[in-house]
């Protein structure tokens, strides 16, 4: 399968411990991961799992005008991409639902990211549904890859039903961890 790319919101951060026993987990199992966040780590403590990670970690501009230079590389590199133009189709589409500045910061990530990827990563999982799906779901269309999602708990029901449907519809697998969970997943997809 080659490399697997886990796209985080931040890492490492103490109230995802859970994340990071998974990906500790995945990694005793022989996986080759990288782990990309969208933001920089901003707790004070780390829990001792967050140290038995060996994944390199690779951090994505949180804010787009922090990086201009990186995100125009990204850019200039990803317009090149065979899937560029579809996911620039989904993200104009996605923009006129939800037309945020947050919406526009993970197209700019996914830009970086589908151009910084390296050739070795073959599949995107993205932890949570919301902001780092996005970024998972666009760089994929970029690149040409598969991704799964694992979606979790506020990030289910503070994502807009069409959202949910489109990037259920779009994902490789979808996991969740609880029933309530499930139910909101199930009825946005079967609704679309």
């Amino acid at each position: 399968m080659g490399g697997i790319a886990v796209i985080v919101k931040g890492w490492p951060r103490l109230s995802e411990t859970f994340i990071a026993q998974e990906i500790e987990a995945l990694e005793s199992h022989g996986l080759a991961l990288e782990l990309w966040a969208l933001r920089l780590p901003t707790d004070v403590k780390r829990h001792p799992v967050h140290d038995r990670i060996t994944a390199r970690v690779i951090y994505l501009p949180e804010y787009l005008y922090q990086a201009p230079r990186r995100v125009l590389a990204g850019w200039r590199k990803a317009r090149r991409l065979s899937g560029y133009r579809n996911a620039r189709r989904q993200f104009w589409r996605d923009l006129m639902r939800d037309p945020t500045p947050n919406r526009l910061r993970r197209w700019g990530q996914a830009l970086v990211l589908a151009a910084e990827l390296p050739e070795s990563v073959r599949h995107l999982y993205a932890h949570f549904i919301h902001t780092p799906t996005s970024v998972a779901r666009y760089a994929a269309t970029m690149r040409g890859l598969t991704f799964s999602i694992s979606a979790h708990a506020r990030d289910i029901w503070t994502t807009p039903a069409w959202e949910l449907a489109e990037k259920i519809e779009a994902a490789g697998f979808v996991t969740t961890c609880t029933q309530s969970g499930f139910d909101v997943l199930k009825t946005a997809r079967d609704a679309s």
